[in-house]
């Protein structure tokens, strides 16, 4: 198992929701480039006679010189996209206590634009053949405090595995442009062949221990580390009324183990 220097549950958070995202036939990407300017003015003393005629030159000056700013700066926040950074985890779902888990991918980018420009997040797996699209991508804030844009959900094609070795990622913005990046995915394949009551012999589980409440509705209301006084269900419903049921999950690296739901039981 290979750590992380990221921070910690960077992909914990969003993995707990989100829908799948069906596997399309592969296809190509092309990389865009980041394009940047600076205008740089300067500016000087002289001695004006005509101060009348100066002084409209010099407004109308201005007003031109304000324009070509306003255009430069307009095309400086409309440049290509380019991927800062990608993050990935492989998140292993178990329905039950008795059946292997689902495995499934999730991938977010930190755009160097603005994320709220994000519309498409697409992962490809040249070796397979395999791609995954999302037209929706889930908008998240990092640990880090950086903003990135992905999907929780890329899941391998019924009766199948999901491919291990290289992939590329690409975002789309909403002008229709692209840029990609690279990154690898290993793990030990025996992990999404394990029932739930075999995975304390591979994972170390002390210290890595998650809660996750939800509401009627579905909704994450809480995530985070079980807190020391609650000792029963009775207890974390005393902090939070509208959960009706919890999932508890452990992190290690880039793994995520998502255990069976439990109904919590209203005292």
């Amino acid at each position: 198992m290979s750590g992380s220097s990221r921070p910690a549950s960077f992909c914990f958070f969003p993995a707990l929701q989100g829908s799948a995202c069906a596997p399309l036939p592969c296809g190509n990407g092309y990389a865009a480039l980041p394009i940047g300017r600076r205008l740089h003015c300067f500016t000087r003393n002289t001695d004006i006679k005509n101060s009348k005629f100066m002084a409209g030159f010099i407004s109308i000056t201005c007003l031109i010189f304000a324009m070509l700013l306003m255009l430069v700066f307009i095309s400086c926040s409309d440049s290509n996209p380019s991927i800062a950074k990608v993050e990935h985890s492989l998140v292993f779902d178990y329905k039950d206590e008795s059946s292997p888990p689902q495995v499934r991918l999730s991938v977010f980018v930190q755009p160097n634009s603005s994320v709220l420009r994000a519309k498409e997040i697409s992962a490809v797996h040249e070796e397979s053949g395999m791609e995954w699209l999302c037209q929706s991508p889930v908008v998240f804030h990092g640990g880090d405090g950086k903003d990135y844009a992905g999907c929780t959900s890329f899941v391998p094609p019924y009766n199948s595995e999901l491919p291990q070795g290289i992939y590329y990622v690409f975002y789309r913005d909403k002008a229709g442009r692209e840029c990609e990046a690279e990154f690898s995915v290993n793990f030990t394949a025996d992990f999404a062949l394990k029932n739930y009551d075999q995975l304390p012999n591979y994972v170390s589980i002390p210290n890595n221990e998650r809660i996750a409440l939800y509401n009627s509705e579905g909704i994450l209301i809480y995530c985070g580390k079980r807190r020391e006084e609650w000792k029963d269900n009775a207890a974390i419903l005393a902090d939070y009324g509208t959960a009706e049921k919890m999932r508890v999950c452990y992190e290690s690296g880039t793994l995520f183990f998502m255990l069976p739901f439990e109904p919590l039981q209203k005292q």
